[in-house]
């Protein structure tokens, strides 16, 4: 057992922690000296987190507040800090707990000082405790609760054939312990005690974990940024979770990041919701489209390419979409487009990036009425495919120089983060690269396009692991020919177009080998069950999945069951 697996099934009322605030802030050493004859080591353990603690904190925080957080995540056994500390935050007897209050008001002034975001966290406990759950109603957890940003990380502290429980949880005020942990990869944030949670959906099965959703309930108290010295009560105390490590500046410009269940099931036959009316140029047609994004509002935004144009479809009208870029014939004009193959929105700039391939470049039109003309963001690359990560850095597939960069958005070089070794089949090669995807650890999925594999680099890796195909051109389950659009959901699996084989396929973290078939794969037609050269490939936030289906100028919609 360590912090992120250290949990009790919490299902009693206990009273809130109250009054630790009011006491004055001292050393770590004059906090816990009560506890030195008590505690296994804590001595030396205080001695030891102050050593790794005598730089200046960029959160201003004291020594003793970062050593604080610090002697938290030390883990020693049975001995640990943190699991004596959650003992007592549990017990009924709320008198226990008054001991502590001289720590407990050093930790909470530390917590306090830490940048605030928003995101998906992560925990993991063995066995399924899915019992304590029921939808729509609130659970407290009344101990400190370690999570992480990875849920790679917390399901590593579960033994493989182990049936878990894995808590996706939604937070609202992150406090992120980057540069104050013992173990700065495991992404740790943390869950203050008293924290209150709204469950969302419970069950969901994925391998031999079971899901629980759950909503961190905000403090509306506690939205004073300028407390630097923990005197806000109570609010102070329910401060908790995450945004991804290293940004200590919130974006509302999230990626859609979904769990879907392991074992979900699309309907087969797909609804034509864009196109379908024949090749054309009218608003009701689309001319060979490729990529598409899907907004928060089931907007569909599709990169209609051989009428070098950016189209939209609103939810509630499909016989009809509007152009929103370009739809000035062929051309390299800042009003004009030129054979576009992806499309992203850019939530906050309310924009539109789009991989303007026949020019050779990355542009960005606003969203706004009466846009007539966007603004070239990267010139001279042979673009494909676009993604965004949470920080707002845009990631740009070259398929002349074999490569994926990350760009900072105004820079024009970028940084190398996957290929860029030549046409190849090495894993540190890639052959004509296409469709990107990005995740929270701003890990870089890449559709290899003419290697008929799907290629996952991690962060900062220089070579990269076969996801998905990688057995040659062929139509069995264990390959893909010529595979195109991406996605990839919070527990790591992979949906991508199978573009020459007509269908799309998922590939599961757990078997890695073979996938299987979702949705197509009924030969090449027209029907609604079947596809013609299907390459772009989304989802909504309903979990309803979105198909560029090319060749037959349309886009279907299949609806999870």
């Amino acid at each position: 057992m360590n912090r992120f697996t250290e949990f009790e099934l919490e299902t009693h009322e206990l009273k809130p922690i109250a009054g630790y605030w009011t006491y004055d802030l001292v050393s770590l050493e004059e906090s816990l000296k009560g506890f030195l004859s008590k505690i296994n080591e804590l001595k030396r353990s205080i001695k030891e987190a102050k050593k790794h603690c005598t730089k200046s904190s960029p959160h201003n925080l004291t020594p003793d507040e970062s050593a604080a957080l610090f002697l938290y995540t030390m883990e020693a056994g049975d001995h640990s800090f943190y699991r004596i500390l959650n003992q007592v935050l549990r017990k009924e007897n709320r008198n226990e707990v008054i001991p502590w209050f001289s720590y407990l008001k050093l930790f909470d002034t530390a917590l306090c000082k830490l940048p605030k975001g928003k995101g998906i966290i992560w925990r993991a406990v063995a066995g399924n405790v899915t019992s304590g759950y029921t939808a729509n109603k609130t659970v407290t957890w009344w101990a400190v609760s370690s999570c992480s940003t990875s849920a790679d990380v917390v399901k590593a502290f579960l033994k493989p054939d182990q049936e878990g429980t894995l808590f996706m949880i939604e937070a609202v005020a992150a406090r992120d312990l980057a540069g104050y942990t013992m173990y700065p990869n495991e992404h740790e944030v943390i869950l203050k005690f008293g924290t209150q949670l709204l469950v969302k959906n419970i069950g969901f099965q994925h391998g031999n974990l079971r899901l629980v959703h759950l909503v961190e309930i905000n403090d509306d108290d506690d939205d004073d940024e300028d407390n630097n010295n923990s005197q806000q009560g109570l609010a102070a105390a329910m401060a908790s979770v995450h945004v991804t490590p290293k940004s200590t500046k919130p974006t509302n410009n999230k990626p859609t990041h979904l769990n879907i269940p392991a074992n979900a099931k699309w309907t087969q036959n797909g609804v034509a919701i864009a196109g379908g009316n024949g090749r054309g140029d009218a608003t009701n047609q689309l001319n060979c489209p490729h990529g598409l994004c899907v907004g928060d509002d089931q907007t569909v935004v599709i990169a209609d390419t051989h009428n070098h144009r950016i189209i939209q479809w609103k939810n509630c009208d499909t016989t009809s979409g509007q152009v929103v870029a370009g739809g000035n014939g062929e051309g390299s004009g800042l009003n004009q487009l030129n054979r576009p193959t992806h499309v992203l929105i850019d939530k906050e700039t309310d924009s539109l990036i789009i991989c303007d391939r026949g020019n050779l470049r990355v542009a960005q039109w606003s969203r706004r009425s009466g846009t007539t003309q966007g603004e070239i963001l990267i010139h001279n690359i042979d673009c494909y495919g676009l993604a965004m990560d949470e920080q707002r850095y845009l990631y740009v597939s070259d398929t002349e120089k074999n490569e994926v960069r990350r760009y900072q958005l105004g820079e024009k070089n970028g940084a190398l983060v996957a290929g860029g070794n030549g046409a190849g089949v090495g894993l540190n090669e890639l052959d004509w690269p296409r469709y990107l995807f990005v995740d929270q650890q701003q890990n870089v999925y890449v559709s290899d396009w003419n290697n008929h594999r799907v290629m996952k680099w991690n962060k900062d890796a220089k070579e990269s692991i076969v996801v998905a195909g990688g057995q040659g051109e062929g139509n069995a389950v264990t390959q893909l020919s010529y595979p195109n659009g991406l996605f990839v959901d919070m527990l790591g699996t992979l949906y991508v177009v199978d573009s020459w084989n007509h269908r799309v396929m998922r590939w599961t973290q757990r078997d890695k080998k073979q996938g299987t078939i979702i949705v197509g794969g009924n030969c090449k037609g027209e029907g609604a069950n079947q596809f013609s050269g299907p390459i772009g490939l989304s989802f909504d936030r309903h979990g309803n999945l979105y198909v560029v289906d090319r060749d037959n100028n349309r886009v279907q919609r299949f609806s999870m069951e």
